[in-house]
């Protein structure tokens, strides 16, 4: 089968979900990195395992931030990997706490998260057999580049967000709404 080249799919849409597959790599890596806190500051039997979500997490923002820096996926295979150990084990983790009636909100952001990166990379990874990953000749369209940009890191904060209010930094946030002055300057 011939290599398919960046400009089935155009320059901007390439660089648009390479985005989006980086933003949910972040994102996926912080909240892996708060499940880890969660596990570790528990100080119970499984703070082994907050430490594999930190190196998982570690590894997640580290893999986005340099397929940012060349504009296309880094290390694919590996990451592919990688992500389908983490849909099982987050699926694991949540059908174990849905048996004790529990719904752990970080492990299911987490979850949604890497099912993000997981996709936008498979796509990524169809449309470019070459491994160019989304680098195309032609630049891509500026404004619409902007606007995917914008649009992948709301779903991704979306996502994200609530996954770092349920773990234990989460509840030890201080509130938005009390971060004014209290007391009786009324200016």
């Amino acid at each position: 089968m011939s290599a398919q080249t960046a400009t089935s799919v155009g320059p901007t849409t390439g660089a648009s979900v390479t985005l989006f597959s980086c933003f949910a790599g972040m994102g996926a890596g912080l909240v892996e990195l708060s499940i880890a806190s969660s596990y570790i500051s528990s100080r119970g039997p499984l703070m082994w395992a907050g430490g594999i979500f930190a190196v998982w997490g570690l590894a997640l923002l580290a893999g986005s931030l340099a397929s940012l820096q060349r504009g296309r996926l880094r290390f694919r295979k590996a990451t592919t990997i990688g992500l389908i150990v983490a849909v099982l084990v987050h699926v694991a983790v949540l059908v174990a706490g849905l048996a004790q009636r529990l719904l752990d909100g970080g492990q299911l952001a987490a979850l949604f998260l890497v099912l993000m990166a997981l996709g936008s990379s498979a796509w990524l990874a169809r449309r470019y057999r070459d491994d160019t990953g989304g680098a195309a000749a032609a630049p891509p369209r500026t404004g619409a580049l902007v606007g995917a940009a914008f649009a992948a890191a709301v779903v991704v904060a979306a996502v994200t967000t609530p996954g770092l209010a349920a773990s234990v930094a989460g509840q030890y946030a201080v509130p938005h709404g009390s971060h004014s002055i209290q007391g009786g300057h009324n200016h």
